[in-house]
Parts: C-alpha cells; structure tokens; sequence
C-alpha cells in the first residue's frame, strides 16, 4: 500500500500544524539537553523527564494563546495528550517503526475515552470499518545517543503495533553545541624596509616611517674667513 500524506487522510491534520507540534517538541527537547551539566551529575534520564514536562508546558502555552484555535491538550498530571481539532496525537520518544506497547495503549485509551463521538472514530481511522483498526495517530520523535532529538516523524499504528503512512516532518534541529569562536581577523603585514646602500650613503639616509629616504645629510667644507684685527 502506498503512504498518505497525513493531510490527505484527514484534512485537519494541515501541514503547518504538524510541523509546529514537531518544532516545538524538537526545539523543546534539544534545549533541554544544551542546559545539561553532565559534570554536575545531569543524565539523560533526567534531562528527559525534564523536556517531557516543558514540551507539555509549552503544548498548553500555545493552546491557550489563542493563536491555534485548532490546538487542544488533555492534560493530567505528567500525563498529556494533544489534539488536532478532536483528532488525538500521541507523541513519544522512540522510533517510529517500532512504538511501545505503553504508547499504544494511551493512544487506544484516549480512543475510548472519547468513543461516544462519532466524529472521533472518523478521525482516527479515516472510516467507521476499516481493516486491522482503528488507527491511531502518533508522533515519534526519533533521538540520538545521547538523548539529543534528530527527527520528528507522524505515522498511524493500531493495537497490534502495525503502522503505515509516515510522514517526516521538515524540522530544523537547534544545535546542541555551542558555535565555535569566529577566528581573529589577520593584521596586514607591516611593509619591508628597504636596504639602504651601503657607506656613507647608508649613514646618511634620512628614513620616513615607510622606509622611503626623505632627504640625504651632506656635509660641506665652508671657507676660513678671518676677521680684521
């Protein structure tokens, strides 16, 4: 089967929307890691939980903008859900072709909260009897070793762990390392100074501050002139 784009599956799902739910859990996620000291004792551990809860801070900062209407965060506790005009997203941490089986059962379980609307279980699976659903929504944000966010990536999966139609979102990644120093700029060389001549001509030279002769010293034998008695 050939991947759908997200928006062509369900049009609320728009590009722009996608993209800045992955920028900021990108963003989010590499700033919290550019914070660290691992000399101070900070792990991966801990700066994860820590992006976890600003990611989910600045979900409901940007809800409650009132800038994106379409924005909705279910939120309990350390526990949080976005929504896209009713339609869940569950993002997580891990690779796309693979979710947990914890992931997936938030996504199945935000599915039955919300089972009494009809509208919901269209907007998860696109239709009310499809085969091997339904059909969550989901967010990988894929990571390197060290913890650091690489890609954002939105997918369906179902029950049973299978998944189609990803989608990379176009993020660019906040540089974790500090910019290095901009290299000093070269001083012009100082113009040679020209050899003078050898001999008196040499003692003579009168130099500028560019090493050009100026004027030359000469000596002159002046006559004895004797004065009357």
């Amino acid at each position: 089967m050939d991947a759908s784009l997200p928006w062509e599956l369900n049009p609320v799902l728009q590009q722009s929307r996608l993209v800045l739910l992955a920028q900021t859990a990108v963003d989010v996620r590499n700033k919290a890691f550019s914070e660290a000291n691992r000399e101070e004792g900070d792990t991966s551990w801990g700066i994860g939980c820590k992006a976890h809860e600003r990611f989910g801070h600045s979900l409901c900062k940007l809800a409650e903008s009132g800038k994106h209407p379409w924005l909705s965060v279910h939120r309990d506790g350390l526990y949080f859900m976005p929504h896209i005009e009713g339609v869940a997203v569950r993002v997580y941490r891990g690779p796309a072709d693979k979710p947990s089986q914890r992931h997936l059962e938030a996504a199945r379980s935000e599915h039955g909260r919300r089972s009494e609307s009809r509208q919901m279980a269209f907007s998860f699976m696109g239709q009310e009897t499809e085969p091997d659903g339904p059909w969550f929504w989901m967010m990988a944000v894929e990571t390197d070793v060290e913890g650091r966010a690489l890609r954002a990536v939105f997918f369906q999966a179902n029950e049973a762990g299978g998944t189609r139609h990803a989608w990379e979102a176009p993020v660019e990644r906040v540089s974790a390392e500090p910019a290095p120093a901009p290299a000093p700029e070269d001083k012009p060389a100082r113009p040679a100074r020209p050899r003078t001549a050898q001999g008196q001509q040499a003692k003579d030279a009168l130099l500028s501050r560019d090493g050009r002769p100026l004027l030359r010293a000469q000596t002159m034998t002046l006559p004895l002139v004797s004065q009357p008695s």
